[in-house]
């Protein structure tokens, strides 16, 4: 089993690498919500976690992750129509709707849990 030192290294070595090939692109943290736990204090403590390329879109409450969030939107999309069943042009309107989201491409990089 790897020590968390080493889990750390290859995190790190990760973003390195991500960063170095994709110099353009804006590198966004994304805090495990469990550390930050209280407003009592300035700073909390979390470690490295894995770090990717994705695509994000953010709206006035949230940010989401194309890889992890699309099923969501579509299914909100899909929700949002006035019709009582769905088919197949009312699925191909949603998943338009997701793809014409002002995605942009990000490093991510994971905060966890220390």
């Amino acid at each position: 089993m790897k020590t968390e030192i080493e889990v750390q290294k290859e995190n790190i070595q990760t973003l390195l690498k991500l960063i170095a090939e994709n110099p353009d692109l804006r590198i966004v943290p994304m805090i495990n919500y469990e550390i930050v736990a209280g407003d009592d204090c300035a700073y909390w403590r979390g470690k490295w976690g894995k770090s990717s390329i994705e695509r994000i879109y953010s709206d006035d409450e949230m940010i989401y992750i194309e890889s992890i969030d699309a099923e969501d939107l579509y299914q909100n999309f899909i929700d949002d129509m006035p019709i009582n069943v769905v088919d197949e042009k009312t699925e191909k309107i949603a998943m338009k709707k997701v793809d014409e989201l002002p995605w942009e491409k990000v490093i991510i990089v994971y905060i966890e849990l220390p």
